[in-house]
């Protein structure tokens, strides 16, 4: 089984043909979706999603930085009741994100503070966010971790969250590892220039990582410019094999049992 922990395929890009892309998703051998939810207008459709694909897609719900400065003031209450629906799966994706001029660091924390108790409340983990900026001073990945320090929610199941779209340094992945988090690995695995990234997977090793596309964005390699989506999760898995001197099911197996130690099984 292969597991795809992080899309966004109610995402405008897959209105023309979305049913039958998750018709191609199913049968390239990926079993289980994890749909995100990242911003309150996309609370609702993600429900419906899952209703619509029962036993094969979850949702996370959650407030992405990007929408930093357009939060409502009842948010939090808001995502309570979503968190409490049987298709919740995760809080997701939060964080912070220094790329894009979306809020101060204290303004980004404020919102990524006042959803973190949200997981222990509704027993799930967390999907983060983080991205550095264009200058060393802004780094996301030093202050998410510093914030999560004092998390403390504590799950039932093996991990407490997931470093979405790793590309901080092996430093930030041994620090997120240290706080009982995995690494999200997607099509930025097979970019050529990625070496940096493939060293920190290789070091992680394939019991701490989770596969992921972020579809529509970053396709592997093969397919950079064209539309993503989790039916190329086969092909990072491969990729992630070869590299780890793995066979592709043993790295189905592990990632999956690592997914179901995050998320529960579903």
């Amino acid at each position: 089984m292969l597991i795809d922990t992080h899309t966004h395929l109610n995402d405008k890009a897959f209105d023309a043909d979305r049913a039958g892309v998750v018709g191609r998703v199913f049968a390239s051998g990926v079993e289980r979706v994890v749909e995100i939810a990242c911003q309150p207008k996309e609370w609702r459709p993600g429900e419906d999603f899952c209703a619509a694909n029962p036993g094969r897609i979850r949702c996370a719900f959650g407030a992405h930085p990007e929408y930093t400065k357009f939060m409502p003031p009842d948010l939090v209450a808001q995502l309570e009741t979503f968190l409490a629906k049987p298709c919740a799966i995760a809080l997701g994706e939060v964080g912070l994100d220094y790329w894009w001029d979306i809020g101060s660091k204290e303004e980004q924390l404020a919102v990524l503070n006042a959803q973190l108790p949200l997981c222990a409340k509704f027993g799930r983990p967390a999907v983060f966010h983080a991205r550095n900026g264009k200058t060393p001073d802004k780094d996301a990945y030093a202050d998410l971790l510093a914030a999560l320090k004092a998390w403390t929610y504590s799950p039932a199941r093996k991990f407490r969250g997931v470093l979405h779209c790793f590309s901080g340094s092996w430093n930030d992945a041994k620090a997120g590892l240290d706080l009982g988090l995995l690494i999200g690995v997607n099509g930025t695995f097979t970019y050529k220039k990625n070496e940096d990234l493939r060293e920190t997977v290789r070091k992680a090793g394939a019991d701490r990582i989770v596969l992921e596309t972020d579809c529509p964005y970053l396709p592997p390699q093969g397919s950079r410019g064209q539309r993503n989506d989790p039916s190329f999760i086969p092909e990072i898995a491969a990729m992630v094999a070869g590299h780890l001197g793995l066979s592709n099911g043993q790295v189905a197996d592990r990632t999956t049992a690592n997914a179901f130690g995050l998320f529960g099984e579903f």
